[in-house]
């Protein structure tokens, strides 16, 4: 009997002790960073590393992911005030209730982080110089957003570097959502980030054109990832090796334009050499030109969205309240993974003076009604206005309007 025991006890410390191990190691790594959190939108999972991309489990089954990303999330002094309560606590779930039901059916929703997370250690502020209350960010996150991109001219604004040791702290605390573009230490920088979802692994790289004329530090020259030719080029090498689809999400243009400038037509080169197979830009404020563009030297496919505008903000010129939501589809179909669709759909900011401030909200231009356009705050916001400047700039073959 005592033997039986001895040899039941044996047993069983033969499977705690690994069980043990492997906990430890996954604490380790969400503690270090360096967890990627793909979020199963009911399940949260981990299934990935920074460092490294898992195997796929089904690298031959055919497979789809849909994918939606939206501008700007540029928080101004009104919208900071607009989530403010009676009880003194801050919510802003209603910037984006209108919208989130199209996030969450995604299995991947990114978002422009466009002004700084750093939260209550610092006054919160708008123009020129930004800080976000994390409240903001949980509201995004809660919204279904997966990938936040934050190397943006805005990414120095709260004290350098100690706004973005507070923006990745916030991040931290969210391991079900991946942050992009900033970074606490310098092997945050020399690392990609990849991110499964349904068996298709994609690479995510974020860039950003400056920071508004303040200066990197000297001695954390990592912690933005600039628009820096030899280290994009370097990225997208990596990147192409390691993953089944590399999307880039760079900071370029010029603001208010709709057209496109020097620095945007250099690097869409660059990144359709480095065999890119997404591009979604920001910056400009308003929408721009979405187009395929085929590499010279190997026929290769990259669709390109210079710009998707503003999502949300307090910016009135009636051209930089319409933006878009890239929708794609990227589809393994024997063996080979590629993007199959490349649509959209405008999105409108709604903004309502209440003779106490403001009320913001985003509306896809589908549920976007002439009675909501009615209590806009701003004077010709109608559906025809959003719908014709859509049409103008976005063609045919991309414009989603259902």
């Amino acid at each position: 009997m005592a033997k039986e025991k001895k040899q039941s006890n044996s047993n069983l410390l033969a499977i705690i002790i690994p069980v043990c191990i492997a906990v430890a190691v996954l604490i380790g790594l969400v503690i270090s960073g360096r967890v990627t959190a793909n979020r199963d939108k009911t399940n949260p999972t981990v299934t990935a590393t920074k460092a490294a991309v898992t195997e796929s489990q089904t690298q031959s089954q055919d497979t789809k992911v849909t994918l939606v990303a939206v501008g700007d999330n540029l928080i101004h002094n009104t919208l900071i005030d607009a989530g403010k309560q009676d009880d003194g606590s801050l919510d802003y779930s209603s910037f984006y209730e209108n919208i989130s039901g199209y996030i969450k059916s995604a299995d991947i929703a990114c978002i422009n982080q466009e002004t700084m997370l750093g939260g209550s250690d610092f006054d919160y502020q708008g123009y020129p110089l930004f800080n976000t209350p994390w409240e903001v960010g949980e509201a995004a996150v809660n919204a279904g957003f997966d990938v936040f991109t934050c190397a943006t001219n805005h990414s120095l604004d709260v004290q350098k570097f100690a706004g973005i040791e507070k923006e990745c702290e916030f991040f931290e605390k969210h391991p079900e959502v991946v942050h992009i573009g900033t970074n606490k230490t310098e092997e945050e920088y020399n690392t990609i980030t990849y991110y499964e979802k349904n068996g298709i692994k994609f690479a995510l790289l974020n860039y950003t054109y400056g920071t508004n004329g303040i200066s990197v530090p000297e001695d954390k020259p990592w912690c933005v990832d600039m628009l820096d030719e030899d280290k994009v080029k370097t990225d997208l090498k990596t990147a192409r090796a390691n993953a089944d689809c590399v999307i880039v999400f760079p900071h370029w243009g010029t603001e208010n334009s709709h057209e496109i400038n020097d620095l945007q037509k250099k690097y869409v080169k660059i990144f359709s050499d480095g065999g890119a197979d997404i591009v979604i830009g920001t910056h400009p404020h308003v929408l721009q030109l979405v187009e395929w563009v085929t590499n010279e030297a190997t026929g290769k496919k990259m669709i390109v969205y210079y710009s998707i505008g503003n999502f949300i903000s307090h910016q009135t010129n009636l051209n930089q309240m319409c933006g878009g939501m890239a929708e794609l589809t990227v589809e393994r179909v024997d063996g080979k993974v590629q993007v199959t669709s490349a649509k959209l759909a405008p999105v409108v900011d709604f903004y309502h003076n209440t003779g106490n401030g403001y009320r913001f909200s985003v509306y896809r231009l589908s549920d976007y009604t002439d009675d909501i356009a009615s209590d806009q705050a701003k004077d010709g916001a109608s559906v025809k206005y959003f719908t014709d400047l859509s049409k103008k700039i976005i063609g045919e073959e991309f414009l989603d309007l259902n």
